[in-house]
């Protein structure tokens, strides 16, 4: 098996587009969160019920869509390319051949999730001054929300796979997921509670708090959506297993 997760893993890092994606994925967060450190006013009302701890986890959700472009990327990029074939050929097996992309897919997602985040809330903090807490300060709730935002990245972009691999297509995946987690659900979600439950919402507040959205709480929320990242993953494995490769 370590061969196969090498070859995978060479095949992700010699790829310009997967490349920059990651980049991306680990400098925006960063980037967001210390230019809005630096514009931080106290005396501004919006700011008044927001928990200092939980500056810098505000903008996890712009990391969302590059972890799902990543997922759709390392998954799809041979479905693309009409390499699929080839990589079967070389391995017959074709669930280890999966399990070895899907486990890219994870390190990829935990790794970027825990990197940017933690840049992120550290150059909040830095950028807020006096009005930050220092390293020294730093709680045991916010290592929780840490864990909860590579968590949500690891669910994300196991959905993301799991429909690149059905509809056999990178941009099925972006077209479907991206204007989700970018806010096209949670502002509907008072008209339509129901959507409370979906793969996006359920474990949105895994990133970061959204009081007053009647949204569910981070542990039934993470587990809603586990259940879905699972669900999608089972009916796209046995797709894996059964359809030809072709794109």
């Amino acid at each position: 098996m370590c061969p196969l997760l090498r070859s995978e893993l060479t095949k992700a890092l010699t790829l310009p587009s997967i490349l920059v994606t990651a980049l991306a994925a680990l400098v925006v967060p960063p980037a967001l969160a210390f230019v809005t450190g630096l514009s931080f006013r106290p005396a501004d009302s919006r700011w008044d019920d927001f928990p200092v701890e939980s500056h810098g986890f505000e903008v996890a959700g712009f990391g969302q869509p590059l972890i799902i472009l990543l997922a759709a990327l390392v998954i799809g990029t041979e479905f693309a390319d009409h390499q699929l074939r080839t990589s079967v050929t070389a391995v017959p097996d074709r669930r280890r051949l999966l399990v070895a992309k899907l486990a890219v897919v994870t390190g990829a997602a935990a790794l970027i999730g825990a990197v940017a985040t933690s840049a992120a809330v550290l150059l909040k903090h830095a950028a807020l001054g006096e009005h930050g807490l220092p390293v020294s300060e730093f709680t045991t709730a916010m290592a929780g929300n840490l864990l909860g935002v590579v968590v949500n990245y690891v669910l994300m972009a196991h959905i993301a796979a799991g429909l690149t691999i059905l509809a056999r297509s990178v941009i099925a995946p972006l077209v479907v997921l991206v204007p989700m987690v970018l806010g096209l659900t949670i502002g509907l979600v008072p008209a339509i509670p129901a959507l409370k439950y979906s793969p996006d919402l359920a474990g949105v507040q895994l990133l970061t708090g959204y009081p007053g959205m009647g949204l569910l709480e981070p542990l039934p929320g993470g587990l809603v959506m586990a259940a879905w990242a699972a669900a999608i993953s089972l009916i796209a494995a046995i797709a894996w297993g059964r359809r030809d490769v072709s794109g």
